[in-house]
């Protein structure tokens, strides 16, 4: 009985073994295939293929999924308020109260619902403090840029912020942990410089406290 050459039989191990490996994985295998026979043997292109057009199926299936309640809550919010006065802040805020901030995706949905342009809506956003255009920390900074706290160091406290969290005022860090905003004023003169974190302020905060206000806060590690 004569046995498959050694190359095939590697092939068509590789094309079983192709199901189980992520996307880097993926393309490390195809390419050692390539440096091995200077092209991707049909029998593993095709299985590549059927693999990748199962995949997009299910990711067209969770966009289906998301558009939809993305429209279902839009119109909900839209019905709450359409028959009152400025309803577009009203319907904003209760966006806002749904999200932590409003997702461009549902400003879309909101100026086809109410055929409104985009930008009025961006305009009303973008004048109002209140909204947000990135989604909020599990934690809020917030440094004080008040005239006593100014005079007593507030912007050396910001930098500093900045520098720990590597955002500037109104972002998120990239884990979600934070959200730094700076304000004119927390009513907390006697206590300049201040800030607040999480709703807690700390007056005549120095720079060398930041560290420890930060790490104070952080969300702890999930026991491994």
């Amino acid at each position: 009985m004569t046995s498959n050459p050694p190359t095939e039989k590697t092939d068509a191990s590789l094309s079983g073994e192709i199901k189980k490996v992520d996307e880097s994985a993926l393309m490390s295998l195809l390419e050692s295939v390539e440096r091995k026979h200077g092209f991707i043997p049909r029998e593993i292109s095709e299985e590549v293929n059927r693999l990748v057009e199962m995949r997009l199926e299910r990711l067209r299936r969770i966009q289906g999924k998301l558009d939809t309640g993305i429209k279902r809550d839009v119109q909900m919010h839209v019905a709450r308020w359409r028959e009152e006065e400025g309803n577009l802040i009203m319907i904003l805020h209760a966006i806002q109260n749904q999200h932590g901030y409003v997702p461009r995706e549902v400003a879309m949905e909101l100026s086809r619902e109410l055929g409104v342009k985009l930008a009025r809506i961006y305009e009303v956003i973008t004048f109002y403090h209140y909204f947000k255009l990135q989604p909020p920390g599990l934690h809020n900074v917030t440094v004080c840029n008040g005239t006593a706290c100014y005079l007593k160091g507030s912007t050396d406290l910001l930098n500093e912020v900045r520098t720990r969290l590597g955002v500037s005022e109104g972002q998120t860090t990239a884990d979600r942990q934070f959200h730094l905003d700076v304000v004119r004023c927390i009513g907390c003169c006697g206590m300049s410089p201040a800030m607040v974190i999480d709703g807690q302020t700390h007056g005549r905060v120095k720079t060398s406290d930041i560290a420890g206000l930060i790490e104070a806060v952080k969300k702890p590690e999930a026991p491994s």
